[in-house]
């Protein structure tokens, strides 16, 4: 037992220093990008002493890190990133309980947080799939009419959605309580695109569809009519046997129930054909959901109909 033990043993020391050494080796790395960026900022040249606090970060999170970066974006400029970095440094040093950084942290974002610029960005409508960009940074739905932090300078916003053109508008971001309102159109749909519907097939499915609404009223009446002769016809066949006249309201109700039939069938497959022609003239589906569907009409003795087959 303790010969097949042993080498876990040894397998789990040899990955837990490895973990270690790399841990330790990651810290001093961090520490000396930190220590960098401080020369950096001494020298006054932010610039060049961000990108050492971002990596000392990166390498080995802290929050001197992040206050020495907010401070370096506030010099840059970058309002909103700063004020980020400052909410992000309160929060780290609230999870370590350093009481006293946490206090900085906060007081340092609650004084730049008066001067941030921010934009709104709104849409006069939304369509499915829609996404909107703040310089290639999603921007979600549900913020849309918000006023949002952002850094002063050039901001592009964009948006696409499938089968639509896509749309962007560049702003230009002031420096210190700016605010700018960029508003979305109604976007234009794009006549190139598969999933726009087909206006065409529409307009078809509209005309078919009143041609069927019209058979089957001409058919509810045509039907009226054969129940009101053969009901004209009871009195003047008594026992069965009708005269002239009794034969002649038999002969029309028989033709009149014979057309509302026809009328019926027809007008039913009409309306059938183009409720699913509407449906078909939709924008296209996925290619791993296409749709398909077919219009059967059906005759019997009590008159005729359609059925409709969809497939999604």
């Amino acid at each position: 037992m303790m010969n097949r033990l042993f080498p876990c043993i040894c397998a789990a020391s040899i990955f837990a220093w490895s973990t270690a050494s790399l841990a330790q080796s990651n810290a001093a790395i961090a520490e000396t990008a930190f220590q960098r960026g401080k020369e950096l900022m001494a020298e006054g040249k932010p610039a060049e002493a961000c990108p050492k606090f971002e990596e000392s970060h990166r390498l080995d999170p802290s929050v001197g890190a992040l206050l020495n970066l907010g401070r370096c974006y506030e010099q840059l400029g970058r309002t909103a990133s700063a004020w980020v970095r400052f909410k992000e440094g309160a929060t780290l040093a609230r999870t370590l309980g350093q009481t006293e950084r946490e206090s900085v942290a906060r007081d340092l974002a609650a004084a730049l947080e008066p001067k941030l610029s921010r934009v709104r960005i709104e849409a006069t409508t939304r369509v499915q799939g829609m996404r909107v960009t703040r310089n290639g940074d999603d921007v979600g739905l549900a913020l849309l009419g918000d006023p949002l932090p952002v850094d002063p300078g050039e901001l592009t916003v964009e948006v696409t959605a499938p089968g639509y053109v896509p749309w962007s508008k560049k702003i230009e971001i002031g420096k210190e309580a700016d605010l700018k309102t960029v508003l979305i159109p109604e976007l234009e749909a794009d006549p190139k695109s598969p999933l726009q519907p087909s206006k065409g097939l529409r307009t078809a499915a509209f005309v078919v569809g009143g041609v069927g609404v019209a058979a089957l009223g001409a058919g509810a009446v045509l039907g009226g009519l054969a129940i009101r002769d053969r009901g004209e016809a009871d009195p003047l066949c008594p026992n069965k046997s009708c005269n002239s006249e009794g034969f002649a309201h038999i002969e029309d109700a028989k033709n009149k129930a014979l057309f509302s039939s026809i009328s019926i069938g027809v007008g039913a497959a009409a309306l059938g054909a183009g409720v699913v022609m509407f449906i078909m003239s939709r924008p296209a589906a996925p290619k791993d959901s296409a749709q398909r569907a077919w219009i059967i009409p059906t005759f019997g003795p009590q008159g005729g109909g359609a059925t409709a087959i969809l497939s999604f």
